[in-house]
């Protein structure tokens, strides 16, 4: 008996292979074929190589599975159990948003922190008042544009500004005004400018859930780098009702579509309080619960080597065998000087003007 000799099949190597579409903050779409076997952090390298991101600790690559849930690629797993069918489509967008831009070492990462703000304003995740955004916008308008030529640009040259496209006469002179005093400001100075007041607001770099009381009142739960906080209210209006820094919470887990907050005792206190919301499914409720992890983690460890994925449950426990693991901001931090050596690598800015290109690596 003799097996049949084998021919060359185009299609079962494309079998071997998983087309990945990768949405770039800058608007443009990266295609991007890895093995079929590959896991999510080989997927995350080659995006990171291809647009130049050296502090790429900050960001993921998000996706709606198939209950629509919007969650993030592990980069432990095989993409393939995290995506089962396909299509493989994924949005680069930051994930950890850094406490203070002061933090930041190398312009790419500063240009791309400025984009994903960018759509935080266009969305309505971060509010501010009409002289903050003016602001914010005149330096996104003068990073792009350079400084205002009178002869160069027309009277209605912000109408093209795609961020401008809603907003009335009044604004668009305000933000023209703030343009003409930006003169001599280049890309980066206006990345730096535009960062420090962005950090400064409130809803700034929080990561919104939406919740339940134990009454099955409706609220929003906001994660950032110093805690959690509580709103109520309808999007985009919401109101600030509590604030828990991490330092306050001892652990979190999370069952079924519950998610327990165990609070350390105040000073002077024996008594443990324990929190409890509740998520519209579970699904939902993990990738809170994810959150809570990551951002804990990355921004409360000292550790000084990446961090492994751990096989002892510890502050966060129940529920899932997930863990942070990676670059802690204390780590990225102390690589500093490194990053700040290859902070002089070139890369593309877009601008919202362009026609975006489709790019394929």
């Amino acid at each position: 008996f003799r097996l049949p000799k084998l021919s060359f099949c185009p299609s079962a190597v494309m079998s071997e292979i998983l087309p990945c579409q990768i949405e770039v903050l800058d608007g443009s779409i990266v295609s991007v074929d890895v093995a079929k076997r590959a896991t999510g952090e080989q997927l995350l390298r080659e995006v990171y190589s291809h647009v130049g991101l050296e502090e790429n600790d900050y960001f993921g690559l998000q996706f709606f599975d198939k209950k629509e849930q919007l969650r993030w690629l592990d980069p432990l797993k095989a993409i393939r159990k995290q995506i089962k069918n396909g299509p493989y489509d994924f949005r680069l967008r930051v994930r950890l948003y850094p406490i203070s831009p002061t933090y930041l070492f190398d312009e790419s990462t500063r240009y791309f922190l400025s984009l994903q703000i960018k759509e935080d304003l266009t969305n309505k995740r971060l509010l501010c008042s009409d002289e903050t955004r003016a602001t914010l916008y005149s330096f996104l308008v003068q990073g792009e544009y350079g400084d205002y030529d009178p002869n160069e640009h027309s009277p209605d040259y912000l109408e093209d500004f795609s961020l401008l496209q809603e907003d009335g006469p009044e604004f668009l002179e305000k933000v023209h005004h703030l343009h003409v005093q930006n003169r001599g400001m280049l890309p980066a100075e206006c990345d730096k400018k535009f960062l420090d007041l962005a950090c400064r607001l409130e809803r700034y770099g929080m990561d919104f859930h939406q919740i339940m009381d134990i009454t099955a009142v409706r609220l929003w739960m906001g994660i950032t780098g110093l805690g959690i906080t509580i709103f109520c209210g309808q999007e985009p209006n919401l109101t600030a009702l509590n604030h828990f820094p991490w330092v306050r919470i001892s652990g979190v887990n999370f069952r079924n579509k519950q998610l327990l907050f165990e609070m350390a005792p105040l000073p002077g206190s024996d008594i443990q309080e324990i929190l409890v919301f509740n998520c519209i499914s579970r699904s939902a409720c993990k990738e809170l619960w994810k959150s809570c992890v990551c951002h804990h983690t990355f921004f409360r460890s000292v550790r000084t080597d990446r961090i492994p994925p751990p096989n002892k449950l510890g502050l966060f426990r129940r529920g899932s065998t997930f863990r942070f693991s990676g670059r802690t901001q204390f780590k990225l931090l102390q690589d500093g000087t490194n990053t700040q050596r290859r902070s002089s690598r070139k890369f593309d800015r877009l601008g919202s003007r362009t026609r975006i290109a489709r790019k394929t690596i």
